[in-house]
């Protein structure tokens, strides 16, 4: 099937933030993908945009992308009963009460989180991260090697620092341990 970036579950709806009102993209597949902005055709075409580069990322690190979720039908209606124990009904009241929000929509948010993760998206960010610190660590191991290609230690127990076209920048006495002298 060819990848369609529409088939995800894209909402667009007009919020206030901070006193402004922007519409707001999310993608329910994609709980950390949103986008605020001042026209419905820039909150979707942000969101498209976000989805087709994840799905870019993907390809690169061989990660998989979630799928889009199944269109909904009448079999599920869309309510669950869930029985808590006391001490979990307790924590979860609280840590609802802290986000301003009812502990159905909490359990809402918890769930739609966890599944969100576990659907793959954690994969592909996990693999972008593991790219992007091979490449900071290969920088950081030619900026060391190349400073270090600067410092000498001659026979007379002074170190010498040179400039990149190894000419004495600094030279500092044996035995030297920071400070001023």
């Amino acid at each position: 099937m060819k990848f369609d970036p529409e088939a995800y579950t894209i909402s667009i709806r007009k919020e206030e933030h901070y006193g402004e009102i922007l519409y707001v993209g999310r993608v329910s597949e994609f709980p950390n993908i949103s986008s605020f902005e001042e026209t419905f055709e820039e909150a979707r075409s942000l969101v498209i945009d976000a989805i087709k580069t994840l799905k870019k990322i993907a390809d690169e690190t061989q990660a998989e992308l979630p799928k889009p979720y199944p269109v909904p039908s009448d079999e599920f209606s869309g309510r669950v009963t869930l029985r808590l124990p006391k001490s979990l009904h307790a924590k979860v009241s609280k840590f609802a009460e802290q986000e301003d929000v009812s502990v159905n929509q909490y359990l809402v948010t918890a769930i739609a989180t966890y599944v969100g993760e576990t659907d793959g998206i954690s994969k592909v960010v996990s693999a972008a991260t593991v790219s992007v610190g091979q490449i900071i660590h290969h920088a950081i191991n030619t900026a060391v090697t190349t400073v270090a290609s600067w410092i000498t230690i001659p026979s007379s127990g002074n170190v010498v620092i040179t400039k990149y076209d190894k000419t004495p920048y600094l030279t500092l006495p044996s035995g030297y341990s920071g400070g001023t002298q």
